[in-house]
C-alpha cells in the first residue's frame, strides 16, 4: 500500500509541475505616457507591445488595482477585451543605441551600476549587465542619463516609460481542484 501512496504522490507532483510549465508567452506592454512606478492608469490608456510583436497598440478597457494604488504585480488589466494578469512592473529605458531594456528585477532609480537589463528589443532576451552610469545632475536615471553596458556599448536614455510583462489571465472553475483530487486515493 506505501509504494501505491508514493507512487500517486510523485505523478501528482509531476503533473502540478508539468501545469506549471505549461504556461502562456509574457507579452511585454510600455504605457504610452512616461512614468517610473505610475499611479494606476486610467481606462482608453494606450500601451504599445514591445514584444513579441513590436510597437502594436493596446487600448486599455478596464484596470483592476491590487489594492497599492500604483500599477505592479498581481494587477489585472483588461486590453481589446483580454484580461491579463501583470506579472512584473516598473521602468522602460529608451535608449539612443536603439534598444529598449528594462531591470530584470529590482531596480535602483538612484544607481543602476551593477543591474542587468533585459534588451527588449531589438534583440528580445539579451541580458546587457551595467557597469557605468553618468547623471545629468537629477540623481535619478531618466532621460539625458548615459548607460555604459559591460561589453563597452555607451547608450543616451531618450525616454523612461512605464513598462509591465503580462500573461492572459485564465478563470479557474470552482470544480477544477475537486477533478484533479479526484485521480488520486486518498493516502491513508
Amino acid at each position: 500500500m506505501r509504494k501505491y501512496s508514493t507512487l500517486w504522490g510523485v505523478l501528482g507532483a509531476a503533473l502540478i509541475c508539468l501545469a506549471g510549465s505549461v504556461q502562456a508567452q509574457d507579452v511585454f506592454l510600455g504605457l504610452e505616457d512616461p512614468g517610473g512606478r505610475d499611479p494606476v492608469t486610467g481606462n482608453c490608456s494606450t500601451w504599445h507591445e514591445l514584444h513579441p510583436n513590436f510597437c502594436v497598440p493596446h487600448h486599455q478597457d478596464s484596470y483592476e488595482d491590487n489594492g497599492d494604488g500604483q500599477v505592479s504585480p498581481c494587477d489585472y488589466i483588461v486590453l481589446d477585451g483580454t484580461r491579463f494578469h501583470i506579472e512584473w512592473a516598473g521602468p522602460t529605458y529608451h535608449l539612443d543605441c536603439q534598444i529598449v531594456a528594462e531591470p530584470l528585477d529590482d531596480w535602483n532609480p538612484e544607481n543602476p551600476i551593477c543591474e542587468e537589463w533585459i534588451e527588449i528589443h531589438p534583440e528580445h532576451g539579451v541580458i546587457r549587465h551595467v557597469d557605468g552610469w553618468d547623471d545629468n545632475g537629477d540623481s535619478v536615471v531618466g532621460p539625458c542619463d548615459f548607460i555604459v553596458f559591460s561589453d563597452g556599448l555607451v547608450c543616451h536614455i531618450q525616454d523612461v516609460k512605464l513598462n509591465i510583462r503580462v500573461v492572459p489571465a485564465t478563470p479557474t472553475s470552482e470544480s477544477s481542484w475537486g477533478e484533479v483530487k479526484a485521480l488520486f486515493p486518498p493516502l491513508y
